[in-house]
């Protein structure tokens, strides 16, 4: 994984000296002018997504990750967790994809 850090996020877009743009969300509108906020490469916040892994790859992980926590909420108590939990992903994302054939 990349270090958190925006320079590393999917959202952001270098600029010049340093300092970049969050694409994370639209524009921000202010006195009829729009820009995307302005950061400099070395911060990061709570919406970093790491950009050396794709969407799909990050999209099965937060699949997994839930699946996790409802096996833990359900009272399942097994050291293969998120094993089973990967599986459950896996075979959500296929039937998805046969959905959409």
């Amino acid at each position: 994984m990349s270090e958190r850090v925006c320079e590393n996020c999917r959202w952001w877009s270098a600029g010049p000296t340093g300092y970049g743009y969050c694409r994370k969300r639209p524009p921000i509108v202010s006195n009829s002018d729009e820009s995307f906020p302005s950061t400099h490469k070395s911060v990061w916040c709570g919406e970093w997504s790491d950009a050396s892994i794709t969407p799909e790859q990050e999209e099965m992980r937060e699949l997994t990750r839930r699946f996790a926590v409802a096996l833990i909420n359900s009272g399942y108590d097994a050291r293969n967790t998120w094993q089973v939990a990967a599986e459950f992903a896996a075979a959500e994302t296929r039937v998805q994809r046969e959905k959409g054939k």
